[in-house]
């Protein structure tokens, strides 16, 4: 898969790494101490969160003499809560998938280089555990304006090479989206870490880091706008169908059905009648199918897959049926594909299909990944599946995948799910 971006860019404070309510308390002390009878409270001093220390400071009324006394007082308070510091869930598992797919990790943060010294930052301002993934951090004293001006992600441009089209900067701020737009970047608000209540017009919005690698890939738009048309063809024909009793209305809504089928026919290889099976799944109002997956560990970690008749290795799942949830759907598949008596005990995600899979099918699918503790009775081949095996990280059957069902992002987001006993369900 290509990368549409080839560059991503992260704020550090309230996007990579969780520090608001180390850095806003610690300010609301320093704050009290100064200002006894102040008005400020921790919620209102939010909104300096992301701003330069020093813009931050003279925001809540210290004077230019007092600021370098104030910032030394707020430095000390931060760092005796230096323990609730921490990155945020999923972070090095997404900047991992991001490194290994050739994209480029660059930080843009108003921290100064020597902020974080005394708690495990590294002398260019990286946290230690993000290290290994990023090829440079810009910060507040290495550019005359920092955020929001633009200088932060120019000088990044400058330094590397990097062109604005090819930049995905990711932030928690107002600032950080002023930043970008000055710089004609596109932006991404990270919502784990977004405060406020004021709306930000955005490129992406996020809901989980998880959710950046919706936005990774590129896909050629302007090859597959037939695809897009006879999707949107087809649901007015079934919509249509679905609601319709006058005769005449019935035969316009057959044929633009019709001709759905006909532009995928000629545009694809499948077979006519394929393809019409996948799109007259559904009677009635178009709704998106559900497709469920199973992610079952063994002791030693390692998840199980099964092989199918393709020759390809996948989690074991298939559609939901009518008549049963997403857990008994879960036992189901696994009983019958993987030979293991499974008991589902924790949602992984809600996934729409189209950002994650491919290729493209002619109907919605949202896909439910499901945890599950296990006991595997004896194997027996059947018409899905031949073979089942469990994987470790680095032993996956990469090139033998069933992409279109299990994505190597997907395992990994199920990995991470395992490993996470707090584990937050990702919804599309």
């Amino acid at each position: 898969m290509q990368n549409r971006y080839s560059h991503i860019l992260f704020d550090l404070d309230g996007t990579l790494v969780d520090t608001h309510d180390a850095d806003v308390i610690s300010l609301y002390e320093v704050v009290k101490e100064y200002f006894p009878d102040t008005l400020e409270t921790v919620e209102s001093l939010g909104r300096v969160f992301g701003l330069p220390s020093n813009e931050a400071l003279k925001s809540v009324g210290f004077s230019e003499d007092k600021i370098p006394e104030a910032y030394a007082k707020w430095c000390k308070a931060i760092e005796k809560r230096s323990s609730s510091v921490k990155l945020f869930d999923g972070v090095l598992a997404v900047l991992d998938i991001l490194k290994n797919r050739g994209v480029k990790l660059g930080i843009i943060t108003s921290r100064k280089r020597s902020d974080y010294g005394k708690y495990g930052i590294l002398g260019d301002y990286i946290p230690l555990e993000l290290s290994p993934y990023f090829i440079k951090a810009v910060c507040s004293d290495d550019v005359e304006h920092p955020k929001p001006y633009p200088d932060s992600l120019l000088k990044y441009m400058q330094d590397t090479g990097a062109k604005p089209h090819e930049i995905l900067f990711i932030g928690d701020t107002k600032t950080d989206l002023e930043c970008a737009d000055k710089a004609g970047v596109d932006f991404a608000l990270a919502l784990w870490g977004y405060t406020q209540k004021e709306h930000l017009n955005c490129t992406h919005y996020f809901a989980s880091p998880w959710s950046v690698l919706t936005a990774t890939v590129k896909s050629d738009d302007s090859k597959m706008l037939w695809f897009k048309w006879a999707r949107e063809i087809q649901a007015i024909g079934q919509i249509g169908l679905a609601y319709s009793k006058d005769r005449f209305d019935i035969e316009r809504f057959t044929r633009l059905r019709e001709i759905a089928l006909e532009i995928m026919h000629t545009y694809t290889d499948a077979p006519l009648q394929q393809i019409k099976d996948a799109f007259c799944f559904d009677k009635g109002y178009i709704t998106p199918k559900i497709d469920t997956r199973g992610a079952a560990f063994d002791d030693r970690g390692r998840i199980l897959l099964v092989k199918e008749t393709s020759g390809l290795w996948s989690m074991p799942g298939g559609w939901c049926e009518e008549d049963g949830t997403i857990f008994s759907n879960v036992v189901k598949e696994l009983r019958e594909e993987a030979c293991v008596k499974a008991v589902p005990y924790k949602l992984v995600a809600l996934l729409d299909r189209r950002r994650y899979n491919s290729p493209p099918l002619p109907y919605g699918i949202i896909k439910a990944f499901v945890l599950c503790r296990h006991e595997a009775l004896a194997f027996v081949k059947n018409n899905e599946t031949s073979e089942r095996k469990y994987f470790g990280k680095d032993e996956l059957p990469l090139d033998k995948l069933r992409v279109d069902t299990t994505s190597y992002e997907q395992l990994m987001m199920c990995f991470a799910a395992y490993e996470n006993k707090d584990w937050q369900p990702i919804v599309d």
